[in-house]
């Protein structure tokens, strides 16, 4: 089934959307093989249909606001996520807030108040993963939700897991696998490259004043990211060519000081004077260069930096 990238519209409630949809409902973190599964079911639902393939998620992370004492880490930004979701033939993404009111609505309720209440939508299929719990304690799973909803000729599609190696593909264990750095596992798990996105931001610019090494900077707060240390990089912005360079994924205790714990990510770009200010970019690390290391002074970060050029290029296949 071929499947036409489209740009989503985003919308943030249920009333927006009108006329026949096929929905698929999930945290959609990655947006990895298990949800790919999901989205190109929704997409066959809508043809099969003629409904509009709609996705829903909630911001924040329901366990974020479950658990706000154990803080989950990101693999896509919130417009990364839209932005793939519309490259696997989602029309509409719905992005409900996950609020306390929310959390403690019981299964019954949730269908009433966002999936049978606008009178101006007709939903034709629901499409969730294998084993999806909803409702106040995850009390409603894809049988209650069937009897919900089948009665209003909704029909309700459990898509199986997708696995790798016997293993079910889950964000948490890809965010595990990150975390370790075993890059090129991560990246067969989402189905494509590895790689840290977000809008460039300003830094403290030592690296392009004091370091003579121009760099673009995303915010890493949020982000799940490997261990700390220089990758050689490609950098992706909108629909240009990868550009080769390095990045520096860490706390800088060189440039900040020690024992500041905000991870910056900074992309150098090679031979690139675009300025990339507000702009979204995706760095995707290919081999890891060395870890992070605390220098006596920049001059001495300077000359390893010139080796980390010199180590990424060669990496890279980078012709002068």
């Amino acid at each position: 089934m071929s499947i036409k990238p489209c740009q989503p519209r985003l919308l943030h409630t249920m009333e927006e959307l009108s006329g026949r949809i096929a929905l698929a409902i999930g945290a959609f973190d990655g947006v990895h093989l298990g949800h790919q599964a999901i989205l190109r079911r929704l997409v066959q639902a809508a043809r099969e249909s003629d409904a509009t393939p709609v996705a829903l998620f909630f911001d924040p992370l329901p366990r974020e606001v479950l658990f706000p004492g154990k803080p989950t880490k990101m693999l896509t930004p919130f417009r990364e996520k839209v932005r793939l979701m519309g490259e696997h033939g989602v029309e509409d993404v719905v992005v409900l807030p996950f609020t306390k009111e929310l959390a403690v609505l019981s299964p019954q309720q949730f269908v009433s108040l966002y999936l049978l209440a606008n009178k101006q939508l007709t939903i034709k299929a629901i499409c969730i993963g294998e084993g999806w719990r909803f409702g106040a304690g995850n009390s409603g799973d894809v049988k209650l939700l069937d009897s919900l909803v089948s009665p209003f000729g909704i029909q309700v599609v459990e898509v199986p897991s997708e696995c790798h190696a016997g293993t079910r593909i889950s964000s948490s264990w890809i965010r595990n696998v990150v975390s370790e750095g075993d890059l090129s596992l991560a990246s067969a798990l989402l189905g494509r490259p590895y790689s840290l996105c977000g809008a460039v931001t300003h830094g403290k610019e030592m690296a392009s004043g004091t370091l003579k090494c121009p760099t673009a900077n995303i915010s890493a707060d949020a982000l799940q990211l490997p261990p700390y240390g220089v990758y050689a990089a490609w950098t992706v912005c909108g629909g240009s060519p990868p550009v080769p360079g390095i990045v520096y994924i860490g706390d800088a205790p060189t440039i900040r000081g020690e024992g500041n714990g905000h991870a910056i990510v900074e992309a150098n770009l090679f031979g690139c004077s675009v300025n990339l200010y507000g702009r979204d970019i995706s760095v995707i690390p290919v081999r890891f260069l060395r870890g992070s290391i605390t220098f006596p002074n920049p001059e001495a970060l300077s000359r390893q930096v010139a080796r980390d050029v010199a180590a990424a290029k060669s990496a890279l296949e980078c012709k002068e």
